[in-house]
């Protein structure tokens, strides 16, 4: 039971069940998420994930757990090597840009700090200690590499048939783990499914001094030994994509459990589906993949993050037109709704009035009850979908109690506003991460992305400028009582994008 008293459920990919959360130490949650490799910009696929584990993140700190959150980066790897050498620079140079590239694109999409972000370049140590312990364990065997830069040197991999519970997370078989399947074909191996844990050194790339030589680490090997150097043995939850599952994640169970003797390594396994884009997948052949940069670039942190977590992380979505419009408008409602209510906080009130103050008590019983059906939705494996239909529902409450006659000046309308806005910052901003801003800077946005994409579709739009000519027009024809003028000003603008909105305080604009 978490600390607001409520039971949450998590669907483990091990068990593809939705079970009861229960931490190893009560009140307290080990998390690890599994980061970038750096050698270029993220795509948005990249996004996901991490935004993915920053929701995990935030819920676990809004239900009142101490979290320890560790992200990391992987600085070795082939990729890295390659574009090294393409530069002709150091991997460590490679791998430093990026890594500050990436933390740029974080900041940018709102991610929250992790308690540790941590690189495979300084945890060597703890690296090649778990490869040794592998090794005292009967679990991993050294084989010669007559071939490498160092004849002396050898490779250690990690020995399946020895862990008879491999495939315990992905469902694989080891008889179904044939050479040439999904396997690379090695002779040195003593089986085909055998993975290595330490590589030798080849020329011209990074190495480090080891028992069995110079070399550097496979790629599973990293996550286990930085995830037990701040986690322990044991952890409460890993994160990472659908993409993870096998081999990284299974090979990261077999080579944690067979280094300490713990199991299980991870109560709680989870990962989000991939995206994609415009009907596709993302891939290079395609030449479809879209950087986070760029992205973050055109809609901005709280427009994407409304994107992405309005549909369940482990849900596949597309990114399409339709749902960027979809995105757009959900969060202009919701800035719309904030700033009206920001607007009634800031009024000279007058005297109480019957019909408000009933009408205002009915809207602060709808907030508590939104608030709770938000946390409900969240405990719910993380229903963020289902969160964020409640404050659009609340939202629309809002806007028809503030539409009734004399409501916004009344004594009760300023707490029922305060409510409001606490409801969207405390419950959808404090773990979707959206209508903390200030309402006037997201609108802006929103105008000046319908404004863009407008421009870029050869739409005729209009100026702001024009916008308020045509709207002074339209009001000068309504005090003349000019009708007919009137709403054909208001198509006019329709048909040029832009819809105008009537109310008591006067008449407001946006672009469609």
């Amino acid at each position: 039971m978490s600390v607001l008293n409520k039971p949450i459920y998590i669907t483990n990919t091990k068990s593809h069940k939705k079970e009861l959360f229960q931490p190893i130490t009560p009140g307290k949650v080990k998390m690890y998420s599994c980061g970038p490799t750096v050698y270029g910009l993220i795509h948005i696929g990249n996004l996901r994930a991490a935004m993915t584990a920053d929701l995990f993140y935030r819920f676990f700190l809004r239900f009142g757990y101490d979290v320890t959150y560790v992200r990391n980066y992987t600085d070795v790897d082939d990729k890295i090597i390659k574009r090294a050498n393409e530069e002709k620079v150091t991997s460590d140079q490679v791998t430093r840009r990026y890594i500050a590239e990436v933390e740029k694109d974080y900041a940018l999409a709102g991610l929250s700090e992790p308690n540790h972000k941590t690189t495979v370049t300084d945890h060597m140590p703890e690296i090649i200690t778990m490869v040794g312990k592998i090794i005292e364990n009967g679990k991993a065997y050294t084989a010669d590499d007559p071939q490498g830069f160092d004849p002396t040197a050898k490779e250690v991999f990690f020995a399946i048939d020895e862990f008879p519970t491999y495939g315990q997370l992905s469902g694989k078989k080891l008889e179904d783990l044939r050479a040439g399947e999904r396997v690379e074909v090695n002779s040195k191996k003593k089986n085909p499914a055998d993975f290595s844990l330490w590589k030798p050194a080849k020329v011209g790339e990074p190495s480090w001094d080891s028992p069995w030589g110079k070399g550097r680490p496979g790629w599973h090997i990293e996550c286990s030994a930085m995830a037990c150097k701040w986690l322990g043995d044991r952890m409460d939850l890993h994160h990472g994509g659908e993409d993870l599952v096998f081999p990284h994640h299974e090979n990261e169970i077999a080579q944690s459990e067979a280094a300490t003797g713990t199991h299980p390594y991870v109560n709680y396994w989870v990962h989000n589906a991939f995206l994609n884009f415009d009907g596709e997948k993302m891939s290079k052949s395609l030449g479809n993949i879209v950087s986070a940069r760029d992205f973050l670039a055109q809609y901005g942190g709280e427009i994407t993050r409304m994107l992405f977590l309005n549909v369940h992380y482990r849900s596949q979505f597309d990114i399409n037109p339709a749902m960027m419009d979809q995105a757009i408008t959900n969060l202009e409602r919701l800035y719309e709704a904030k700033k009206k209510a920001e607007e009634v906080r800031a009024k000279k009130l007058s005297m109480p009035d019957p019909r408000a103050e009933q009408v205002w008590g009915g809207f602060m019983i709808d907030c508590d009850r939104a608030r709770n059906s938000i946390l409900d939705h969240y405990a719910n494996d993380l229903n963020t979908p289902g969160a964020l239909s409640e404050i659009f529902t609340l939202a629309r409450e809002w806007n028809r109690c503030s539409a009734e006659p004399n409501a916004v000046n009344t004594p009760t309308a300023i707490l029922a506003a305060n409510e409001f806005i606490k409801v969207i910052e405390e419950e959808i901003g404090s773990v979707i991460g959206v209508g903390r801003a200030a309402p006037d800077a997201i609108l802006g946005k929103i105008q000046e992305i319908r404004l863009k994409r407008a421009q870029n579709e050869g739409r005729e739009t209009l100026t702001d400028g024009e916008i308020e000519t045509l709207l002074q027009q339209r009001r000068d024809a309504r005090a003349q009582k000019n009708f007919k003028r009137s709403d054909e000003i208001r198509d006019e603008l329709l048909l040029k994008g832009v819809e105008i909105k009537d109310s008591p305080q006067g008449t407001t604009w946006v672009r469609k």
